[in-house]
């Protein structure tokens, strides 16, 4: 009986103790399980723009790691520093230790450094090339005024510079120089001006094209607006609808033309005119230049109208028409007349903002600045026709015109040095028409020093009172002093007797 009451009470003890909250029993204290250690983040972020640095490297107590998405790694906290060593491309090195366990986050951040690359892009002669794209390893940087970039996260590789009207161009980094050098060459463009009612026609749009392919052409200046005010391609400019601009008899498909051009590889510069521009001014009387004496809108002595320059409300329809064509394929858009009325009675010519010199080569500089600032980040260059007496001449000539300031402004400078234009006795020729040559040497020679800025020069070359043989020495003159050059032709009427082989 007794050993049946003994087993009774040892059963009864072992029962209670598997129904006990205690795990274990050792001697007299009850020991609950010990919790897992907590863990360490380590955040690797970039010193530049604080972003997350994924597949970075880390070197943790002699255990090699690699950031997740997020830049993060975990370990386990021991109650012990925990030494580490970070790297990652594009970064310099960072190495440190924790001491502490970070009780409020769980998470220490490592700050690295990224490598940043300076470097320069130069054309010709040094000249710096502001607002060039400069690209390396998926990363990008634009040049300031002085042609300087900062690539950020720089590797050792290849350097890619691209800017509208210049070839593309590239340098290397091998990972310890200080700083690069690129240089960059302009585009050798030889263009031929095309009307917009020869654009429309597809017998004499398949000529030029042909013509191209046989020659050292590879440009066309194709007309958007022409000196008259036409718009020759549908637009979705709405005022080209509203003040009549439309010519309608000789539109062409523009988007054909520019996949023409592309198929065949031509660079494809669109002509827009500016100021002169009949249709809008006799819309909005306005935005035109007025004539002092009568309060009436100033006409040239063709009965033309001009805007008013100074009027930046008249700025708008050329640029929505310039930002039209950018997008719609042109690779360069060229401002004819862009200057202020040179024809007619301009003794009586008055605009809002004034007519001295001081007002007017401000006001053509601040159009183009615009223009430039609208169109480059659309891959577009801007050009702008000058006139060649402005090469020569110490003022604006009264239409706004002078090439130190403008070539700060723009791509290309394209000056029209027609000879037909200098009077007898210019530079000591009697009949300046007869001596091409010498004429457009002179001019370029001049104008060359006086361009203070990223401007190119690309002339313009007559056809009409030319011989063949004088048309390919001009182009030769332009070619001897690295420029390339257009080939003006009011009828668009060309021929390979005046064109190089291609």
């Amino acid at each position: 009986m007794r050993r049946l009451l003994i087993s009774i009470v040892a059963l009864t003890l072992v029962t209670a103790a598997c129904a006990s909250p205690a795990a274990m029993v050792a001697g007299d204290a009850a020991v609950n399980p010990e919790p897992p250690p907590p863990l360490l983040q380590l955040r690797v972020v970039a010193a530049d723009d604080g972003t997350t640095v994924s597949g970075a490297s880390l070197t943790v107590n002699r255990s090699v790691l690699t950031t997740n998405e997020g830049g993060v790694i975990e370990i386990e906290w021991r109650d012990e520093p925990v030494r580490y060593a970070a790297s990652a491309v594009g970064f310099s090195a960072q190495a440190g230790v924790v001491e502490v366990y970070p009780e409020a986050t769980g998470a220490v951040e490592i700050v690295m450094d990224p490598h940043v690359l300076e470097g320069v892009v130069l054309g010709p002669g040094g000249t710096p090339l502001p607002a060039t794209t400069v690209e390396m390893d998926g990363r990008t940087a634009v040049t300031d005024e002085t042609g300087t970039f900062r690539l950020s996260r720089a590797v050792p590789g290849e350097i890619l510079a691209s800017r509208p009207a210049w070839e593309p161009s590239s340098g290397a980094w091998d990972g310890e120089a200080l700083s690069v050098e690129i240089q960059m060459v302009p585009r050798a463009i030889r263009a031929l001006r095309v009307g917009g009612d020869k654009a429309a026609d597809p017998v004499v749009w398949a000529q030029l094209l042909e013509l191209a392919e046989q020659s050292v052409v590879n440009a066309f200046v194709v007309d958007t607006k022409d000196e008259g005010g036409w718009v020759y391609h549908q637009s979705s400019v709405a005022l080209v609808e509203e003040i009549g601009a439309y010519n309608r008899p000789f539109q062409y498909d523009v988007e054909q033309i520019i996949a023409d051009m592309e198929a065949r590889d031509l660079y494809k510069i669109t002509r827009i005119t500016t100021f002169q521009d009949n249709f809008l001014a006799k819309a909005y009387p306005e935005l035109a230049v007025r004539n002092s004496e009568t309060g009436e809108v100033w006409k040239n002595h063709k009965g033309v109208r001009w805007l008013d320059a100074t009027d930046r409300g008249a700025w708008e329809y050329p640029l929505a028409l310039a930002v039209e064509a950018c997008e719609l394929g042109f690779d360069e858009i060229q401002f004819d007349y862009i200057r202020f009325p040179s024809d007619g009675d301009i003794s009586t010519i008055e605009t809002d903002g004034g007519y001295n010199e001081a007002v007017r080569t401000e006001t053509i500089r601040a159009f183009l600045e615009e223009a430039h600032r609208r169109l480059n980040p659309l891959g577009c260059a801007v050009a702008a026709d000058i006139f060649a007496i402005t090469l020569t001449s110490n003022g604006d000539e009264g239409i706004g015109q002078r090439p130190e300031i403008l070539s700060q402004t723009v791509d290309v400078l394209s000056p029209m040095i027609y000879t037909y234009t200098y009077g007898r006795g210019w530079s000591g020729f009697d009949n300046p028409n007869d001596h091409p040559v010498e004429i457009v040497s002179l001019a370029l020679d001049a104008g060359i020093p006086r361009l203070e800025g990223f401007s190119i020069y690309r002339p313009w070359i007559q056809t009409w009172q030319l011989n063949a043989q004088e048309i390919m020495l001009v182009q030769q003159v332009a070619e001897e002093r690295d420029m390339g050059w257009m080939i003006w032709s009011a009828n668009t009427l060309y021929d390979l007797s005046f064109l190089p082989p291609g």
